[in-house]
Parts: C-alpha cells; sequence; structure tokens
C-alpha cells in the first residue's frame, strides 16, 4: 500500500498537478496523497523566478521555493505572497546581453528546430521565442 504524506499548498488558490497523465487539483491548505504524487506536484508548481540568484533584492536565495510543501519532509509549509512576480525560473532581464522572452500559446510545442525551419509543425503549437 502507499504511504500517504500530507501535502500543504501554501497559496490561497488551488494549484494543479498531473501524475499518470490525470490532473489533480490541489485546495489551498492540507492534502493527502501518496508519497510518489506528492513529490510530483512539488516540483511541477516552483515559485517562479526563486531560482534566480540574481534577485537578493526581493529575499530570493537562488534555492527554489515551491507553492507546495510535505510536512512529513519539513518541507516550508507557511503561507507564501507575491514575493516573486516572474514567470520563469530566472529572471532573464537581469541577464547581461539576453534577450526578452514570450510564450505564444498553442497545443504541446513539442517539435524540433528542424520541424520548425521545415514548417511541417501546425499553426497552433506552442513556442518560447528567446
Amino acid at each position: 500500500m502507499a504511504r500517504l504524506v500530507t501535502v500543504v499548498n501554501r497559496t490561497n488558490e488551488p494549484l494543479q498537478g498531473t501524475w499518470a497523465g490525470k490532473p489533480y487539483d490541489i485546495p489551498p491548505g492540507e492534502s493527502t496523497f501518496s508519497v510518489i504524487q506528492a513529490e510530483a506536484f512539488r516540483r511541477q508548481n516552483p515559485v517562479m523566478g526563486s531560482g534566480d540568484p540574481r534577485q537578493t533584492e526581493i529575499g530570493m536565495t537562488g534555492k527554489m521555493e515551491y507553492k507546495l510543501g510535505i510536512k512529513e519532509y519539513g518541507h516550508p509549509c507557511d503561507p507564501i505572497s507575491g514575493k516573486s512576480q516572474g514567470v520563469e525560473r530566472w529572471d532573464r532581464t537581469k541577464l547581461v546581453g539576453a534577450r526578452p522572452s514570450e510564450v505564444v500559446a498553442g497545443d504541446n510545442g513539442i517539435y524540433s528546430g528542424r520541424d520548425v525551419a521545415s514548417g511541417s509543425f501546425t499553426p497552433n503549437t506552442a513556442f518560447t521565442k528567446a
């Protein structure tokens, strides 16, 4: 039987996690999931921008921070506020010479550079412009 752990959604909004191709809603507060699901859901919900070591001016440490904590593992389970406003793990605006990125809506984005160059992809496909 799978060991269950307590997952804490540290935000005020429901979060999503995917396990075995099935989406799961994770409500604010405490929920119970199997260990393997809990670990996957946590990795799927980082605080965007928290992995950027250049963001020390807003209290970031460069260590990844997550919107979910697992109580039994001693993860931070305190509520988080809007500490990070970024949409990427690294704030590219702080990188010297980096171009801004733009996410283009689409269905899956699973194409190679060769597909893009040949034009063999469908027009509703997502790519990140960088």
